[in-house]
């Protein structure tokens, strides 16, 4: 099942090709696009030379269309866009803006699944009904 994954704000498609393409910043305001997989659970991330970073900084992560922040309410480090499937179900999905912090939320109402080896750092933010 194919899954497609666009800003919450302006419902862009954040896709090119197989990677989710987002507009990151960094602590020192130095700026480029990163690619991350569409698989949920696997961080590979391709970083721009241009984007000065180390592990551990919290990037600020925006749409490459409307250049909305991507932050989420629920928590400074956490970034959400939205998920949806060939079903036309959509899903809310939160991970995290740190650099090297492996944590993922897919949330659809009242459930959710957690991923990543940093997830449950967060997992008092989400009702914790865990999907089928």
């Amino acid at each position: 099942m194919n899954n497609y994954y666009i800003c919450p704000k302006c419902r862009s498609q954040l896709m090119a090709g197989n990677k989710i393409v987002i507009s990151a910043k960094a602590k020192d305001q130095s700026e480029g696009l990163i690619s991350l997989s569409t698989e949920i659970g696997n961080y590979n991330v391709d970083f721009p030379p241009t984007l000065k970073y180390k592990k551990g900084d919290l990037l600020s992560l925006f749409c490459p269309v409307c250049h909305q922040n991507l932050a989420s309410p629920k928590h400074i480090n956490l970034a959400m866009v939205l998920m949806t499937n060939e079903a036309d179900e959509e899903y809310e999905i939160f991970f995290s803006q740190i650099v090297g912090e492996h944590s993922t939320m897919k949330m659809m109402g009242d459930y959710v699944d957690l991923f990543g080896e940093h997830a449950e750092k967060y997992q008092d933010l989400f009702n914790t009904r865990q999907m089928f």
